[in-house]
């Protein structure tokens, strides 16, 4: 029962956090925030009538939804301002992707590669996966020695992280968004693939094979192209989804203040105190939670935004745990 328990808690996490919509999440949110409201209702605990503790409350929110509107869409215009630059910097940068896509195509041994991330990563973990089966056909005793046994559990490694993207990847959703090639990713580890590579090769220097060596300097350049791919469509992303979360924000946050905005209006009109009180309680719970909208609205794209950068923050061929940092273990 704790691993069913353990397993549903994750996947919940994995949709609030990663998986899904962001504006369904944010509607989930307010969806949650109702039910609380309703229940508060219903126990005679939320006030039927308008009153000086509701009056400060959406005069805080008024406020404070502008202030939180104002500092993310200038969050963004400082994102924005970096992809900004002369002429000469563009050029460099055009210059810069276009001489990474030479390396790749030479290192995947393909004129022409792939312009969709997800079919871009996908073309490098296969071949990826079809070095590390080369490898393991240079194994001609596997697991009779101490080399064998850790080729064979590198390669175990290596083409256990390809399967994992490949399945994730070879869908028509996954290639058309960019974050289905991040989210293919987050679980690889080419930092500890890296150092494997790099220990057995010290190790062992005087028993591997001329084959071994070209199989070993091949199979770490393409971890080194996949990471840069991977952080550079991690770059993509988060430009696109600040563009987007401000873009919402607008769009929600506008009419939800101009709806806070009338509920104060109209709170202190002695008029009010004659409408049914199944009305005055109806909009005060619907002034509620428009109030919360925006912040609904951001708290869904800030989860995922700073889970893609807690995964991506180490640049290779360094790694950090990330024991420290996980919200759900089985050991729960």
């Amino acid at each position: 029962m704790s691993e069913q328990s353990f397993e549903r808690r994750h996947a919940a996490f994995r949709w609030a956090v990663i998986e899904g919509n962001r504006l369904v999440v944010a509607g989930a949110f307010l969806g949650a925030i109702a039910l609380v409201l309703v229940g508060l209702l219903a126990v005679n605990l939320f006030p039927r009538a308008p009153g000086e503790p509701l009056y400060l409350l959406f005069s805080a929110f008024l406020g404070g939804n502008l202030t939180l509107i104002s500092v993310v869409i200038a969050i963004n215009q400082v994102v924005f301002s970096r992809e900004l630059g002369s002429p000469g910097d563009l050029a460099q940068r055009t210059r810069n992707a276009v001489e990474y896509r030479d390396q790749v195509q030479d290192a995947i041994d393909r004129a022409v590669s792939p312009v969709l991330p997800g079919s871009f990563l996908l073309v490098l973990h296969e071949n990826l996966g079809a070095r590390a089966q080369a490898l393991r056909e240079t194994v001609t005793n596997p697991g009779e020695d101490d080399l064998s046994a850790e080729l064979d559990e590198l390669v175990g490694a290596l083409r256990g992280d390809v399967r994992t993207v490949t399945r994730a990847l070879d869908t028509p959703a996954a290639d058309e968004q960019i974050f289905g090639a991040i989210a293919a990713t987050l679980g690889t580890t080419q930092a500890e693939q890296l150092h494997d590579l790099a220990r057995l090769e010290t190790s062992y220097d005087d028993r591997l094979s001329d084959e071994q060596r070209e199989l070993f300097a091949s199979i770490r350049e393409l971890l080194l192209h996949i990471d840069v791919a991977r952080k550079y469509f991690r770059t993509v992303y988060i430009t696109k989804e600040l563009s987007f979360l401000s873009r919402m924000l607008l769009v929600v946050g506008l009419p939800a203040q101009l709806f806070t905005g009338a509920t104060l209006a109209v709170y202190d009109l002695a008029a009010i105190e004659e409408l049914p009180v199944a009305a005055i309680v109806a909009a005060t719970v619907i002034a509620m939670i428009a109030s919360f909208a925006p912040l609904a609205i951001l708290a869904s794209f800030v989860l995922r935004l700073s889970w893609v950068a807690q995964r991506n923050a180490t640049v290779m061929p360094f790694a950090a745990s990330e024991k420290d940092y996980t919200l759900f273990s089985s050991g729960d």
